[in-house]
Protein backbone atom coordinates (compact mmCIF):
# COMPACT_ATOMS: atom_id res chain seq x y z
CA UNK A 1 0.00 0.00 0.00
CA UNK A 2 0.84 3.25 -0.73
CA UNK A 3 3.24 4.94 1.72
CA UNK A 4 3.31 8.10 0.00
CA UNK A 5 0.56 11.06 -0.26
CA UNK A 6 0.26 12.79 -3.87
CA UNK A 7 2.28 15.75 -4.50
CA UNK A 8 2.51 17.95 -7.31
CA UNK A 9 5.79 19.44 -8.71
CA UNK A 10 5.92 22.50 -10.83
CA UNK A 11 8.70 23.31 -12.82
CA UNK A 12 9.14 26.25 -16.25
CA UNK A 13 7.15 24.34 -18.94
CA UNK A 14 6.30 20.97 -16.96
CA UNK A 15 4.21 20.01 -14.03
CA UNK A 16 4.74 16.38 -12.24
CA UNK A 17 1.54 15.31 -10.16
CA UNK A 18 3.44 11.88 -7.67
CA UNK A 19 1.64 9.19 -6.09
CA UNK A 20 -1.68 9.85 -7.93
CA UNK A 21 -4.17 7.16 -6.44
CA UNK A 22 -5.89 5.81 -9.72
CA UNK A 23 -8.84 3.38 -8.37
CA UNK A 24 -9.36 -0.10 -9.77
CA UNK A 25 -12.44 -2.04 -9.83
CA UNK A 26 -12.33 -3.47 -6.39
CA UNK A 27 -11.15 -0.64 -4.91
CA UNK A 28 -7.65 -1.44 -5.09
CA UNK A 29 -6.00 2.30 -5.75
CA UNK A 30 -2.50 2.00 -8.17
CA UNK A 31 -0.07 4.96 -7.68
CA UNK A 32 0.77 6.64 -10.67
CA UNK A 33 2.69 9.76 -11.57
CA UNK A 34 1.77 12.08 -14.33
CA UNK A 35 3.76 14.11 -16.48
CA UNK A 36 2.17 17.05 -18.15
CA UNK A 37 3.21 20.58 -19.85
CA UNK A 38 2.12 23.22 -17.33
CA UNK A 39 -0.15 25.00 -20.10
CA UNK A 40 -2.84 24.01 -22.97
CA UNK A 41 -4.09 20.37 -23.46
CA UNK A 42 -6.31 18.59 -23.10
CA UNK A 43 -3.35 16.12 -24.08
CA UNK A 44 -3.41 12.71 -25.33
CA UNK A 45 -1.68 10.23 -23.17
CA UNK A 46 1.04 7.89 -22.58
CA UNK A 47 0.55 4.78 -20.58
CA UNK A 48 3.15 2.75 -19.16
CA UNK A 49 3.40 0.30 -16.38
CA UNK A 50 5.66 -1.34 -14.64
CA UNK A 51 6.70 -3.92 -11.58
CA UNK A 52 9.83 -2.25 -11.52
CA UNK A 53 9.17 1.04 -9.60
CA UNK A 54 7.23 3.95 -11.47
CA UNK A 55 10.17 6.36 -10.08
CA UNK A 56 11.99 4.66 -12.66
CA UNK A 57 10.19 5.53 -15.62
CA UNK A 58 13.06 5.29 -18.45
CA UNK A 59 13.02 1.52 -17.61
CA UNK A 60 16.71 1.75 -18.55
CA UNK A 61 15.56 2.06 -22.69
CA UNK A 62 13.68 4.44 -23.07
CA UNK A 63 13.48 8.59 -22.75
CA UNK A 64 12.28 9.67 -19.33
CA UNK A 65 8.66 10.60 -19.08
CA UNK A 66 9.38 14.05 -19.08
CA UNK A 67 10.51 14.02 -22.30
CA UNK A 68 7.58 12.90 -23.72
CA UNK A 69 5.96 15.45 -21.94
CA UNK A 70 7.64 18.05 -22.85
CA UNK A 71 6.40 16.70 -27.03
CA UNK A 72 3.17 17.37 -25.72
CA UNK A 73 1.59 14.41 -24.32
CA UNK A 74 0.44 13.43 -20.81
CA UNK A 75 3.01 10.48 -19.53
CA UNK A 76 1.96 8.06 -17.13
CA UNK A 77 4.30 5.74 -15.17
CA UNK A 78 2.35 3.35 -12.30
CA UNK A 79 3.37 1.00 -10.06
CA UNK A 80 1.63 -2.35 -10.98
CA UNK A 81 -0.76 -3.72 -8.18
CA UNK A 82 1.18 -5.04 -5.44
CA UNK A 83 4.47 -3.37 -6.12
CA UNK A 84 6.19 -0.81 -4.89
CA UNK A 85 3.49 2.24 -3.94
CA UNK A 86 0.27 0.09 -5.36
CA UNK A 87 -1.99 -1.38 -3.26
CA UNK A 88 -3.38 -5.02 -3.55
CA UNK A 89 -1.28 -8.13 -4.04
CA UNK A 90 1.17 -8.79 -6.40
CA UNK A 91 0.46 -12.62 -9.26
CA UNK A 92 2.72 -11.59 -12.26
CA UNK A 93 -0.06 -10.89 -14.61
CA UNK A 94 -2.85 -11.91 -12.96
CA UNK A 95 -4.03 -9.04 -12.54
CA UNK A 96 -2.88 -6.68 -15.55
CA UNK A 97 -6.02 -7.11 -17.97
CA UNK A 98 -8.16 -5.41 -15.65
CA UNK A 99 -6.35 -3.23 -14.13
CA UNK A 100 -4.62 -1.97 -17.31
CA UNK A 101 -8.52 -1.30 -18.38
CA UNK A 102 -9.33 0.63 -15.66
CA UNK A 103 -6.42 2.89 -15.42
CA UNK A 104 -7.09 3.36 -19.52
CA UNK A 105 -10.91 4.52 -18.36
CA UNK A 106 -9.59 6.61 -15.99
CA UNK A 107 -6.89 8.47 -17.77
CA UNK A 108 -9.76 9.29 -20.28
CA UNK A 109 -12.58 10.57 -17.97
CA UNK A 110 -9.37 13.31 -16.64
CA UNK A 111 -9.92 16.72 -18.41
CA UNK A 112 -6.48 17.08 -18.45
CA UNK A 113 -6.54 14.10 -21.53
CA UNK A 114 -7.90 14.71 -24.89
CA UNK A 115 -9.89 11.20 -24.41
CA UNK A 116 -6.46 9.45 -26.32
CA UNK A 117 -4.52 6.89 -24.28
CA UNK A 118 -1.48 4.80 -25.91
CA UNK A 119 0.45 2.06 -24.08
CA UNK A 120 4.65 1.65 -23.83
CA UNK A 121 7.20 -0.55 -22.57
CA UNK A 122 8.88 -3.55 -22.68
CA UNK A 123 9.60 -7.21 -21.23
CA UNK A 124 6.85 -7.15 -17.99
CA UNK A 125 5.60 -3.00 -19.12
CA UNK A 126 5.29 -5.07 -22.68
CA UNK A 127 3.27 -7.87 -21.29
CA UNK A 128 0.78 -5.26 -19.16
CA UNK A 129 0.10 -3.86 -22.35
CA UNK A 130 -0.59 -7.00 -24.51
CA UNK A 131 -2.99 -8.42 -21.70
CA UNK A 132 -4.88 -5.03 -21.53
CA UNK A 133 -5.32 -4.38 -25.24
CA UNK A 134 -7.94 -7.36 -25.82
CA UNK A 135 -11.28 -5.59 -25.23
CA UNK A 136 -10.20 -2.20 -24.04
CA UNK A 137 -11.80 0.63 -23.62
CA UNK A 138 -12.15 3.14 -26.77
CA UNK A 139 -9.75 5.66 -25.72
CA UNK A 140 -6.72 2.54 -26.17
CA UNK A 141 -5.84 4.79 -29.49
CA UNK A 142 -2.15 2.49 -30.12
CA UNK A 143 0.31 0.36 -28.19
CA UNK A 144 3.97 -0.38 -28.63
CA UNK A 145 4.55 -3.37 -26.46
CA UNK A 146 8.63 -4.25 -27.03
CA UNK A 147 10.32 -7.42 -26.23
CA UNK A 148 7.53 -9.46 -24.46
CA UNK A 149 5.86 -12.78 -24.96
CA UNK A 150 2.86 -14.56 -26.42
CA UNK A 151 2.70 -16.37 -23.91
CA UNK A 152 4.14 -17.01 -20.32
CA UNK A 153 4.39 -20.74 -20.83
CA UNK A 154 6.23 -21.38 -23.85
CA UNK A 155 8.82 -18.60 -24.46
CA UNK A 156 9.16 -17.38 -21.30
CA UNK A 157 9.07 -19.69 -18.19
CA UNK A 158 9.71 -22.56 -20.71
CA UNK A 159 11.30 -23.48 -24.15
CA UNK A 160 10.42 -26.27 -25.50
CA UNK A 161 10.00 -28.34 -22.88
CA UNK A 162 13.42 -27.32 -20.58
CA UNK A 163 12.88 -24.62 -18.22
CA UNK A 164 14.18 -21.15 -18.38
CA UNK A 165 16.63 -21.69 -15.29
CA UNK A 166 18.74 -18.74 -15.43
CA UNK A 167 16.23 -16.47 -16.03
CA UNK A 168 13.12 -17.19 -14.29
CA UNK A 169 14.95 -17.60 -10.91
CA UNK A 170 16.98 -14.28 -11.61
CA UNK A 171 13.95 -12.26 -12.07
CA UNK A 172 11.77 -14.21 -9.65
CA UNK A 173 14.62 -13.32 -7.31
CA UNK A 174 14.52 -9.88 -8.01
CA UNK A 175 11.11 -9.59 -7.61
CA UNK A 176 10.92 -11.41 -4.37
CA UNK A 177 13.77 -8.79 -2.64
CA UNK A 178 11.36 -6.18 -3.79
CA UNK A 179 8.48 -7.83 -2.18
CA UNK A 180 10.51 -8.61 0.70
CA UNK A 181 11.88 -4.96 1.36
CA UNK A 182 8.25 -3.69 0.74
CA UNK A 183 7.01 -5.95 3.71
CA UNK A 184 10.00 -4.64 5.74
CA UNK A 185 11.73 -7.77 6.48
CA UNK A 186 15.50 -6.39 6.03
CA UNK A 187 16.54 -9.81 7.34
CA UNK A 188 14.95 -11.58 4.03
CA UNK A 189 15.87 -8.62 1.79
CA UNK A 190 19.38 -9.11 2.61
CA UNK A 191 18.98 -13.20 1.90
CA UNK A 192 17.21 -12.22 -1.34
CA UNK A 193 19.70 -10.01 -2.62
CA UNK A 194 22.42 -12.48 -1.84
CA UNK A 195 20.74 -14.69 -4.08
CA UNK A 196 20.27 -11.90 -7.13
CA UNK A 197 24.24 -11.36 -6.49
CA UNK A 198 25.10 -14.73 -6.59
CA UNK A 199 22.87 -16.50 -9.21
CA UNK A 200 25.20 -19.60 -8.59
CA UNK A 201 23.24 -20.81 -6.09
CA UNK A 202 20.24 -21.09 -7.55
CA UNK A 203 21.18 -22.52 -10.22
CA UNK A 204 23.11 -25.46 -8.26
CA UNK A 205 19.69 -26.58 -6.31
CA UNK A 206 19.23 -30.25 -6.35
CA UNK A 207 16.10 -31.34 -6.82
CA UNK A 208 15.32 -27.94 -7.93
CA UNK A 209 11.47 -27.56 -7.12
CA UNK A 210 11.73 -28.87 -3.46
CA UNK A 211 14.94 -27.20 -2.86
CA UNK A 212 13.82 -23.76 -3.29
CA UNK A 213 14.91 -21.50 -0.48
CA UNK A 214 12.01 -20.89 1.57
CA UNK A 215 12.30 -17.07 1.71
CA UNK A 216 12.17 -17.01 -1.92
CA UNK A 217 8.69 -19.34 -1.88
CA UNK A 218 7.37 -17.22 0.61
CA UNK A 219 8.20 -13.82 -1.44
CA UNK A 220 7.48 -15.68 -4.52
CA UNK A 221 5.17 -18.26 -4.21
CA UNK A 222 3.42 -18.19 -7.80
CA UNK A 223 7.38 -19.63 -8.76
CA UNK A 224 5.84 -23.09 -7.25
CA UNK A 225 2.57 -22.57 -9.70
CA UNK A 226 4.65 -22.19 -12.64
CA UNK A 227 7.06 -25.40 -12.15
CA UNK A 228 3.62 -27.08 -11.79
CA UNK A 229 2.34 -26.00 -15.21
CA UNK A 230 5.49 -27.09 -17.85
CA UNK A 231 2.65 -27.43 -20.72
CA UNK A 232 0.22 -24.45 -22.07
CA UNK A 233 -2.94 -25.39 -20.50
CA UNK A 234 -5.96 -23.71 -18.18
CA UNK A 235 -3.70 -22.34 -15.99
CA UNK A 236 -1.66 -20.13 -18.70
CA UNK A 237 -4.60 -19.66 -20.69
CA UNK A 238 -6.57 -17.34 -18.27
CA UNK A 239 -3.45 -14.52 -19.13
CA UNK A 240 -2.06 -14.92 -22.35
CA UNK A 241 -2.02 -12.86 -25.48
CA UNK A 242 -2.52 -15.56 -27.84
CA UNK A 243 -5.82 -16.31 -26.09
CA UNK A 244 -7.11 -12.37 -26.93
CA UNK A 245 -5.95 -11.98 -29.89
CA UNK A 246 -9.31 -11.68 -31.59
CA UNK A 247 -10.66 -9.20 -29.74
CA UNK A 248 -7.23 -6.76 -29.85
CA UNK A 249 -8.20 -3.67 -31.82
CA UNK A 250 -5.33 -0.67 -31.82
CA UNK A 251 -2.34 -0.03 -34.13
CA UNK A 252 1.15 -1.45 -32.63
CA UNK A 253 4.41 -0.75 -32.97
CA UNK A 254 6.61 -3.89 -31.86
CA UNK A 255 10.02 -3.86 -31.25
CA UNK A 256 12.13 -6.81 -30.82
CA UNK A 257 15.93 -7.56 -30.61
CA UNK A 258 17.41 -10.44 -32.69
CA UNK A 259 19.39 -11.50 -29.57
CA UNK A 260 16.27 -10.79 -26.91
CA UNK A 261 15.33 -13.76 -24.90
CA UNK A 262 11.30 -12.93 -25.93
CA UNK A 263 12.31 -12.20 -29.63
CA UNK A 264 10.01 -15.26 -30.82
CA UNK A 265 7.11 -14.17 -29.23
CA UNK A 266 7.20 -10.67 -30.08
CA UNK A 267 7.19 -11.42 -33.61
CA UNK A 268 3.97 -13.96 -32.95
CA UNK A 269 2.58 -11.05 -31.97
CA UNK A 270 3.11 -8.62 -34.47
CA UNK A 271 2.12 -11.55 -37.26
CA UNK A 272 -1.27 -12.48 -35.39
CA UNK A 273 -2.48 -9.19 -35.18
CA UNK A 274 -1.12 -8.61 -38.50
CA UNK A 275 -3.25 -11.15 -39.72
CA UNK A 276 -6.36 -10.36 -38.27
CA UNK A 277 -6.53 -7.70 -40.74
CA UNK A 278 -7.59 -5.03 -38.19
CA UNK A 279 -5.39 -1.90 -37.22
CA UNK A 280 -1.87 -1.52 -39.11
CA UNK A 281 0.43 -3.88 -36.72
CA UNK A 282 4.56 -2.03 -37.62
CA UNK A 283 7.61 -4.20 -36.32
CA UNK A 284 11.06 -2.84 -35.95
CA UNK A 285 13.94 -5.67 -34.57
CA UNK A 286 17.26 -3.94 -34.23
CA UNK A 287 20.81 -5.99 -33.27
CA UNK A 288 19.65 -5.18 -29.57
CA UNK A 289 19.67 -7.96 -26.18
CA UNK A 290 16.96 -7.39 -23.76
CA UNK A 291 18.68 -4.43 -21.79
CA UNK A 292 20.27 -1.73 -22.57
CA UNK A 293 19.39 -0.87 -26.38
CA UNK A 294 23.13 -0.07 -28.10
CA UNK A 295 25.09 -0.36 -30.95
CA UNK A 296 27.39 -2.08 -28.59
CA UNK A 297 26.03 -5.59 -28.05
CA UNK A 298 28.48 -8.01 -26.04
CA UNK A 299 31.76 -8.30 -28.29
CA UNK A 300 30.43 -6.97 -31.51
CA UNK A 301 29.61 -2.98 -32.63
CA UNK A 302 27.26 -3.03 -35.07
CA UNK A 303 27.52 0.71 -35.65
CA UNK A 304 25.74 3.73 -35.97
CA UNK A 305 23.11 2.67 -37.50
CA UNK A 306 22.07 0.67 -34.20
CA UNK A 307 21.91 3.37 -32.04
CA UNK A 308 18.95 3.29 -29.81
CA UNK A 309 16.42 4.84 -31.89
CA UNK A 310 12.99 3.59 -30.30
CA UNK A 311 12.04 7.02 -28.59
CA UNK A 312 12.40 8.54 -32.33
CA UNK A 313 10.15 5.64 -33.60
CA UNK A 314 7.92 5.81 -30.76
CA UNK A 315 7.24 9.97 -30.76
CA UNK A 316 6.88 10.11 -34.53
CA UNK A 317 4.30 7.15 -34.01
CA UNK A 318 2.46 8.54 -31.21
CA UNK A 319 2.17 12.11 -32.58
CA UNK A 320 0.46 10.52 -35.95
CA UNK A 321 -2.11 8.22 -34.14
CA UNK A 322 -2.55 10.69 -31.09
CA UNK A 323 -1.59 14.20 -32.10
CA UNK A 324 -2.68 14.50 -35.87
CA UNK A 325 -5.12 12.13 -35.26
CA UNK A 326 -3.45 9.79 -38.29
CA UNK A 327 -3.51 6.63 -39.90
CA UNK A 328 0.19 5.47 -39.08
CA UNK A 329 0.28 4.41 -42.71
CA UNK A 330 3.51 6.39 -43.98
CA UNK A 331 6.00 4.03 -41.95
CA UNK A 332 7.65 0.97 -43.17
CA UNK A 333 5.21 -2.31 -42.03
CA UNK A 334 8.90 -4.07 -41.01
CA UNK A 335 12.63 -2.56 -40.38
CA UNK A 336 14.99 -5.23 -40.34
CA UNK A 337 18.32 -4.51 -39.22
CA UNK A 338 21.07 -6.78 -40.97
CA UNK A 339 23.42 -8.23 -39.31
CA UNK A 340 27.11 -8.34 -41.26
CA UNK A 341 26.14 -5.13 -43.15
CA UNK A 342 24.79 -3.21 -40.75
CA UNK A 343 22.37 -1.03 -42.01
CA UNK A 344 18.54 -1.20 -42.08
CA UNK A 345 15.85 -2.58 -44.50
CA UNK A 346 12.33 -2.37 -44.88
CA UNK A 347 9.68 -5.20 -45.66
CA UNK A 348 6.17 -5.64 -46.18
CA UNK A 349 5.56 -8.77 -44.12
CA UNK A 350 7.43 -10.91 -41.61
CA UNK A 351 9.03 -12.79 -42.46
CA UNK A 352 9.62 -11.64 -45.74
CA UNK A 353 9.60 -14.45 -48.73
CA UNK A 354 12.89 -15.99 -49.17
CA UNK A 355 14.44 -15.84 -52.80
CA UNK A 356 15.53 -19.44 -52.12
CA UNK A 357 15.92 -21.81 -49.37
CA UNK A 358 20.00 -23.16 -48.96
CA UNK A 359 20.20 -26.64 -47.84
CA UNK A 360 23.54 -27.55 -46.15
CA UNK A 361 24.39 -31.28 -44.92
CA UNK A 362 26.05 -32.54 -41.97
CA UNK A 363 28.88 -34.71 -42.77
CA UNK A 364 31.94 -35.70 -40.85
CA UNK A 365 34.38 -39.04 -41.25
CA UNK A 366 32.51 -40.19 -37.68
CA UNK A 367 33.82 -37.74 -35.56
CA UNK A 368 32.49 -34.01 -35.70
CA UNK A 369 33.40 -33.77 -31.86
CA UNK A 370 34.92 -30.46 -30.93
CA UNK A 371 36.76 -27.61 -33.27
CA UNK A 372 39.70 -30.28 -33.58
CA UNK A 373 36.80 -32.52 -35.19
CA UNK A 374 36.02 -33.22 -39.03
CA UNK A 375 32.16 -32.01 -38.82
CA UNK A 376 31.45 -30.35 -42.11
CA UNK A 377 28.73 -28.28 -43.36
CA UNK A 378 28.14 -28.97 -47.27
CA UNK A 379 25.92 -28.76 -49.82
CA UNK A 380 26.70 -32.31 -51.19
CA UNK A 381 24.33 -34.81 -50.33
CA UNK A 382 25.73 -37.37 -47.69
CA UNK A 383 27.07 -41.06 -49.01
CA UNK A 384 25.03 -44.40 -48.29
CA UNK A 385 27.83 -45.25 -45.57
CA UNK A 386 28.22 -42.42 -44.22
CA UNK A 387 29.33 -42.82 -40.30
CA UNK A 388 27.41 -41.14 -37.31
CA UNK A 389 28.69 -39.32 -34.79
CA UNK A 390 28.65 -39.96 -30.88
CA UNK A 391 27.10 -36.98 -28.57
CA UNK A 392 27.56 -36.91 -25.21
CA UNK A 393 25.82 -35.38 -22.44
CA UNK A 394 26.70 -35.75 -18.59
CA UNK A 395 24.47 -33.23 -16.44
CA UNK A 396 27.07 -32.97 -13.51
CA UNK A 397 29.50 -31.49 -16.29
CA UNK A 398 26.88 -29.67 -18.99
CA UNK A 399 28.09 -27.37 -21.87
CA UNK A 400 27.78 -23.73 -20.65
CA UNK A 401 25.53 -20.83 -21.43
CA UNK A 402 28.00 -18.10 -23.26
CA UNK A 403 25.70 -15.53 -24.97
CA UNK A 404 23.08 -15.71 -27.26
CA UNK A 405 19.75 -15.36 -26.41
CA UNK A 406 18.82 -14.74 -22.74
CA UNK A 407 17.50 -12.40 -20.18
CA UNK A 408 18.45 -10.29 -18.21
CA UNK A 409 21.36 -11.22 -16.05
CA UNK A 410 24.49 -11.07 -17.56
CA UNK A 411 26.87 -12.79 -15.33
CA UNK A 412 24.38 -15.78 -14.86
CA UNK A 413 24.02 -16.48 -18.46
CA UNK A 414 25.30 -13.88 -20.94
CA UNK A 415 23.79 -12.40 -23.68
CA UNK A 416 24.29 -11.59 -27.08
CA UNK A 417 27.03 -12.05 -29.99
CA UNK A 418 29.47 -13.52 -27.43
CA UNK A 419 32.80 -16.13 -28.95
CA UNK A 420 31.45 -19.65 -28.77
CA UNK A 421 35.05 -21.19 -29.00
CA UNK A 422 35.03 -21.49 -25.36
CA UNK A 423 32.50 -24.52 -25.67
CA UNK A 424 33.20 -25.30 -28.69
CA UNK A 425 36.48 -27.18 -27.97
CA UNK A 426 34.62 -29.47 -25.87
CA UNK A 427 34.34 -33.13 -27.17
CA UNK A 428 30.51 -33.32 -25.83
CA UNK A 429 30.10 -30.22 -28.94
CA UNK A 430 29.40 -31.53 -32.29
CA UNK A 431 30.96 -28.71 -34.81
CA UNK A 432 30.38 -28.66 -38.18
CA UNK A 433 31.63 -25.79 -40.37
CA UNK A 434 31.63 -24.62 -44.06
CA UNK A 435 33.68 -23.53 -46.16
CA UNK A 436 34.84 -19.89 -46.37
CA UNK A 437 31.97 -18.13 -48.14
CA UNK A 438 33.01 -17.02 -51.73
CA UNK A 439 30.20 -14.20 -52.08
CA UNK A 440 27.77 -12.47 -49.45
CA UNK A 441 24.68 -14.56 -48.65
CA UNK A 442 22.10 -13.38 -46.73
CA UNK A 443 19.64 -15.28 -44.46
CA UNK A 444 16.82 -13.55 -43.34
CA UNK A 445 13.74 -15.79 -41.86
CA UNK A 446 13.92 -18.93 -39.51
CA UNK A 447 16.58 -21.20 -40.10
CA UNK A 448 15.63 -24.65 -39.91
CA UNK A 449 17.61 -28.08 -38.54
CA UNK A 450 16.52 -31.53 -39.71
CA UNK A 451 18.08 -34.34 -37.23
CA UNK A 452 17.95 -37.49 -37.57
CA UNK A 453 18.92 -39.17 -34.02
CA UNK A 454 18.80 -41.69 -31.04
CA UNK A 455 19.71 -41.69 -27.71
CA UNK A 456 20.19 -45.01 -25.24
CA UNK A 457 18.52 -42.80 -22.35
CA UNK A 458 14.60 -42.04 -22.34
CA UNK A 459 15.35 -38.69 -22.62
CA UNK A 460 17.80 -36.38 -23.91
CA UNK A 461 17.93 -32.82 -24.68
CA UNK A 462 19.15 -30.98 -28.27
CA UNK A 463 20.87 -27.48 -28.53
CA UNK A 464 21.83 -26.48 -32.16
CA UNK A 465 23.50 -23.19 -32.38
CA UNK A 466 23.96 -21.48 -35.76
CA UNK A 467 26.88 -19.26 -35.59
CA UNK A 468 28.88 -16.75 -38.28
CA UNK A 469 33.00 -17.87 -38.08
CA UNK A 470 34.76 -14.76 -38.89
CA UNK A 471 38.12 -15.17 -40.27
CA UNK A 472 39.97 -14.63 -37.06
CA UNK A 473 38.54 -17.50 -35.76
CA UNK A 474 35.43 -15.64 -33.75
CA UNK A 475 32.31 -17.91 -33.89
CA UNK A 476 29.31 -15.68 -32.82
CA UNK A 477 25.89 -16.95 -32.54
CA UNK A 478 22.74 -15.52 -34.52
CA UNK A 479 20.19 -18.23 -34.13
CA UNK A 480 19.38 -20.76 -31.76
CA UNK A 481 17.28 -23.83 -31.07
CA UNK A 482 15.89 -26.47 -28.01
CA UNK A 483 14.18 -29.44 -28.21
CA UNK A 484 13.72 -32.00 -25.43
CA UNK A 485 13.32 -35.41 -26.62
CA UNK A 486 10.68 -37.77 -24.36
CA UNK A 487 10.26 -40.85 -23.80
CA UNK A 488 9.97 -43.18 -27.13
CA UNK A 489 11.31 -40.52 -29.68
CA UNK A 490 14.41 -41.62 -29.90
CA UNK A 491 15.35 -44.06 -26.98
CA UNK A 492 15.50 -48.44 -27.61
CA UNK A 493 17.37 -48.00 -30.86
CA UNK A 494 14.19 -46.01 -32.37
CA UNK A 495 16.01 -43.04 -34.97
CA UNK A 496 14.03 -39.88 -34.69
CA UNK A 497 13.37 -37.32 -37.48
CA UNK A 498 13.52 -34.34 -35.41
CA UNK A 499 12.65 -31.06 -36.70
CA UNK A 500 13.71 -27.72 -35.18
CA UNK A 501 12.61 -24.33 -36.35
CA UNK A 502 15.40 -22.08 -34.86
CA UNK A 503 15.52 -19.11 -33.61
CA UNK A 504 14.76 -15.85 -36.27
CA UNK A 505 17.97 -13.45 -37.66
CA UNK A 506 18.61 -11.14 -40.65
CA UNK A 507 22.20 -11.67 -40.96
CA UNK A 508 24.62 -11.15 -43.95
CA UNK A 509 27.34 -14.15 -43.77
CA UNK A 510 30.17 -11.69 -45.60
CA UNK A 511 32.39 -13.37 -48.09
CA UNK A 512 35.54 -15.51 -46.75
CA UNK A 513 33.13 -16.12 -43.28
CA UNK A 514 32.17 -19.42 -42.69
CA UNK A 515 29.02 -20.85 -41.29
CA UNK A 516 28.57 -22.87 -38.26
CA UNK A 517 26.18 -25.40 -36.66
CA UNK A 518 26.97 -26.41 -33.39
CA UNK A 519 24.84 -29.51 -31.52
CA UNK A 520 25.21 -29.89 -27.82
CA UNK A 521 23.19 -32.04 -25.27
CA UNK A 522 23.45 -29.45 -22.20
CA UNK A 523 23.05 -25.68 -22.34
CA UNK A 524 23.31 -24.85 -18.51
CA UNK A 525 22.08 -22.60 -16.76
CA UNK A 526 20.00 -21.06 -19.96
CA UNK A 527 18.30 -23.88 -19.10
CA UNK A 528 17.67 -26.77 -16.60
CA UNK A 529 19.66 -29.74 -17.14
CA UNK A 530 17.62 -32.71 -18.43
CA UNK A 531 18.77 -35.93 -16.13
CA UNK A 532 18.68 -37.91 -19.15
CA UNK A 533 16.51 -40.41 -17.26
CA UNK A 534 12.93 -39.49 -17.88
CA UNK A 535 12.47 -37.66 -15.08
CA UNK A 536 11.55 -33.61 -14.79
CA UNK A 537 14.75 -31.78 -14.35
CA UNK A 538 12.79 -29.96 -11.57
CA UNK A 539 12.52 -32.74 -9.86
CA UNK A 540 15.45 -34.95 -10.36
CA UNK A 541 18.08 -35.74 -7.71
CA UNK A 542 21.92 -36.01 -8.12
CA UNK A 543 21.26 -39.94 -7.98
CA UNK A 544 19.06 -39.39 -11.35
CA UNK A 545 21.21 -38.08 -13.56
CA UNK A 546 22.45 -40.50 -16.30
CA UNK A 547 25.03 -39.44 -19.42
CA UNK A 548 22.78 -39.75 -22.25
CA UNK A 549 24.71 -40.77 -25.42
CA UNK A 550 23.05 -39.48 -28.81
CA UNK A 551 23.72 -40.80 -31.87
CA UNK A 552 23.55 -38.34 -35.07
CA UNK A 553 23.29 -39.91 -38.44
CA UNK A 554 24.04 -37.82 -41.63
CA UNK A 555 23.96 -40.47 -44.29
CA UNK A 556 21.91 -41.36 -47.71
CA UNK A 557 18.47 -42.45 -45.91
CA UNK A 558 18.97 -40.67 -43.08
CA UNK A 559 20.03 -37.04 -44.24
CA UNK A 560 20.89 -34.73 -41.21
CA UNK A 561 21.14 -30.62 -42.73
CA UNK A 562 20.65 -27.13 -42.00
CA UNK A 563 17.78 -25.14 -44.17
CA UNK A 564 18.96 -21.58 -44.77
CA UNK A 565 15.68 -18.61 -46.08
CA UNK A 566 18.32 -16.71 -48.81
CA UNK A 567 17.17 -13.13 -48.95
Amino acid sequence: MSTHAPSIWSLPGLVVHHDTPVRMRDGVTLATDIYMPDRGGPFPALLLRTPYDKGDATETTYAHAAWYAQHGFAALSQDVRGRWQSGGDFVPFASEAADGHDTIAWIAAQPWCSGKVATYGFSYPGATQMLAAPGAPPALAAMAPAMTGSSYCEGWTFRAGTFELAFILGWVAALARDQAIRAGDLDAAEELTGLVATPSLLHEIVPLRAGMPAVLSRYAPYLHDWMAHPEYDSYWKRFSPIEGYSEMRAPGLHIAGWYDSFLTGTLENFEALSKIGGARQRLIVGPWYHMPWSQHVKEADFGSEARNIVDDLQLKFFSRVLLEGKPDDESPTVQLFVMGEDRWITAESWPPPPRETRTLFLASDGRANSLSGAGRLTPDPPAADARMDALPCNPLFPVASVGGRSCCFADAAPMGPADQRCQEIRTDVLVYTSEPLDQDLHVIGYPQVMLHLATDTPSADVIVRLTDVHPDGRSLPVSDGVYRLRAGEADGGKVARTEIRMSPTAICFRAGHRIRLTITGSDFPARDRNPNNGASGLDATWSDFRIATQMLFHNTASASRLALPVA
